[in-house]
């Protein structure tokens, strides 16, 4: 250990090998192919959730009361939640090419059964499924996605993944909006099962990348699994009776949360003391890790709060259909994909740090018009403000989730996956939580989900976007101290 490492108090990582070489001498990352199937799979994975979202309505008409069929949306989640964690040592036991097929296998068949669903305890269940499979199938893809990939280059392959990532919520609303249309509630969920079917062969006759099974196996550590699970899933149920109720709620919310800071605290000290440890916590001991992964979860603040929003404004403020709201919020994709370009250029001058600041700022300038929307808002003004969301969006998760994966080991990888994209998760639930109780107290002041309602609730979340500046600013500074470090040692 260094005196500079002995200084921070911090035990230093050590120092990523080389990646394996072609015979040219080239690092040998994925091929395009993987790559194009390890974002597809990404890509489905997030669009299940916002597609469905638009057809709850339908789903309604059709099995009754929508506090019932919410749960179609919440047992997903909790699904997912409580089978991410094992993602990481199933891709490490049989392989991640394998894990990555079964997934989708398990996804496509879950899909199907939401479609073929007679009652809505069927169609519950069939998400569950639907969601266990998401679950491994999202750190997975991220896994398949980065294997091999020289750490000069995560900052390229983010952007595109990001990018990808960011489209998909936008373009959610508009492409469930037609399958509703023309197929109702169903098509949602049976849309799946061809794209999947699709994405299974190109899987197992083209990729060749990802770790081979069996290799650096461990035993699953069955408690940590078990209590993380419980953690994960009590979380999601404190985070939903939340947002149904506020602090009002009572034992709906402080069972679960009692119950998940109980399982929290049995997780990590399993996790700190058994051998083969489920998932290795020691990362968070990593300035650059620690900071990255604290900005991905405030930043669910700053992605999903609008995805919730705005299509409520110009549902039900404005009178618009599905359909044309889901083309308003296209114009999104505009700033999400000018992001994937900008962001490897900031992302070389600013760094990781720098450049999440840039989006964070670019974010709460889009939003100031969002505070003063009104009845007759110009819809090409919301337009433009939905363009630069999109490109400050795009500018915060991606640095921020390269900067983690830059800062550890590739044997780390699977680790971290997981890891990240149940932070990403669980702040995005937590956001849409917060969201939901301002969005209702608002509704409540003012008699309905009128145009004021809808800008009180922006202008608080542009306070909580000015309090996400704070991490993104550590992390620049974690970025500068390392870069001080490397100019130390060198």
């Amino acid at each position: 250990m260094s005196l500079t490492d002995r200084q921070t108090g911090e035990e230093a990582l050590p120092e990523s090998p080389p990646p394996a070489a072609d015979a040219a001498g080239r690092p040998s990352g994925p091929t395009v192919l993987t790559i194009a199937v390890a974002i597809t799979g990404g890509f489905l994975a997030l669009l299940d959730t916002t597609i469905v979202n638009v057809s709850l309505e339908d789903t309604t008409a059709r099995f009754g009361n929508i506090s019932q069929v919410q749960w179609v949306v919440t047992t997903y989640l909790i699904a997912l939640a409580a089978l991410m964690p094992a993602a990481g040592w199933l891709a490490t036991r049989f392989g991640v090419k394998r894990v990555f097929a079964g997934a989708t296998t398990l996804f496509a068949l879950g899909s199907a059964a939401c479609a073929l669903s007679q009652t809505l305890p069927e169609l519950i269940a069939a998400r569950g499924v639907s969601g266990a499979a998401a679950g491994v199938l999202t750190p997975v893809s991220t896994i398949l996605l980065t294997s091999g990939v020289p750490r000069e280059q995560l900052g390229r392959v983010q952007a595109l993944n990001g990018s990808v990532m960011l489209i998909s919520p936008l373009l959610g609303p508009t492409i469930g909006g037609l399958l509703v249309e023309a197929g109702g509630w169903a098509a949602v969920y049976a849309v799946n099962v061809p794209l999947c079917v699709a994405l299974l062969a190109v899987t197992l006759r083209g990729v060749t990348g990802g770790a081979a099974a069996g290799t650096e196996a461990k035993p699953l550590d069955v408690v940590g699994l078990l209590s993380s699970a419980a953690c994960t899933v009590s979380t999601v149920l404190a985070i939903h009776a939340f947002s149904g109720a506020g602090l009002h709620a009572r034992a709906s919310l402080l069972v679960p949360l009692a119950l998940a800071l109980l399982s929290g605290a049995v997780f990590v000290v399993r996790q700190l003391r058994a051998r083969f440890p489920l998932l290795d916590l020691r990362l968070f001991g990593h300035r650059v890790y620690r900071t990255a992964a604290v900005n991905i979860f405030c930043l669910g603040f700053v992605l999903y709060s609008p995805m919730m929003l705005i299509p409520l404004y110009f549902e039900s403020a404005r009178g618009e259909s599905a359909v044309t709201t889901g083309l308003l919020m296209s114009t999104g994709g505009i700033g999400v994909v000018s992001a994937a370009w900008l962001c490897k250029i900031l992302m070389k001058r600013l760094g990781g740090g720098g450049t999440v600041v840039v989006g964070i700022s670019l974010t709460m300038l889009a939003t100031v018009p969002l505070t003063r929307l009104s009845a007759d808002t110009s819809y090409v003004l919301l337009c433009v403000s939905l363009a630069v969301r999109g490109l400050g969006t795009g500018l915060t998760i991606v640095p921020a989730m390269t900067r983690a994966f830059q800062s550890i080991r590739p044997q780390s990888i699977p680790d971290a996956s997981s890891q990240l994209n149940l932070v990403q998760r669980i702040g995005g639930a937590v956001a849409l939580a917060v969201v939901t109780v301002i969005l209702d107290a608002a509704a409540r002041q003012r008699h309905g989900l009128v145009p004021g309602a809808f800008a009180h609730s922006f202008g608080r979340l542009l306070a909580v976007y000015a309090v996400t500046l704070l991490p993104a600013l550590a992390l620049l500074a974690a970025d500068r101290r390392e870069a001080r470090q490397g100019g130390e040692k060198a």
